[in-house]
């Protein structure tokens, strides 16, 4: 009797793991395609709040240059005219809006980045 309840239970254990494995590998594929779209986001917030650093120093198109030419670099689809450079009294705003789009099996997701700097101007 004991050998039957044995039989039964074979390659339980085999089908949980390669629904594990699976899942896995799609948590991995998506994080490879997802985390550089934000990593590349995020240097274009750095570029913009070294920009906005420097609002006493530069024009506003110049800073808008700074801006573009950082985020091409960084291989991000921005626009010259998606960037705001704005000069508010003692204060410098910088605004830059995309989207982006990634690809994970046939399913497209847009991620939209609104960024968006405002800083003292010495």
């Amino acid at each position: 009797m004991r050998h039957a309840a044995r039989s039964a239970r074979r390659g339980e254990g085999a089908f949980g793991l390669v629904v594990g494995l699976a899942v896995l590998f799609v948590v991995v594929v998506a994080c490879v395609r997802i985390v550089p779209l934000h990593i590349h986001g995020n240097e274009v917030l750095d570029a913009m709040n070294e920009a906005a650093n420097f609002g006493g120093l530069k024009t506003l198109e110049k800073l808008q240059v700074d801006v573009y030419l950082r985020a091409q670099d960084a291989k991000v689809p921005l626009k010259m005219e998606a960037i705001r450079v704005e000069k508010n009294g003692a204060y410098i705003a910088i605004s830059a809006r995309y989207d982006q789009t990634v690809d994970i099996f046939g399913y497209k997701y847009v991620y939209r980045f609104d960024k968006r700097v405002e800083k003292p101007v010495f």
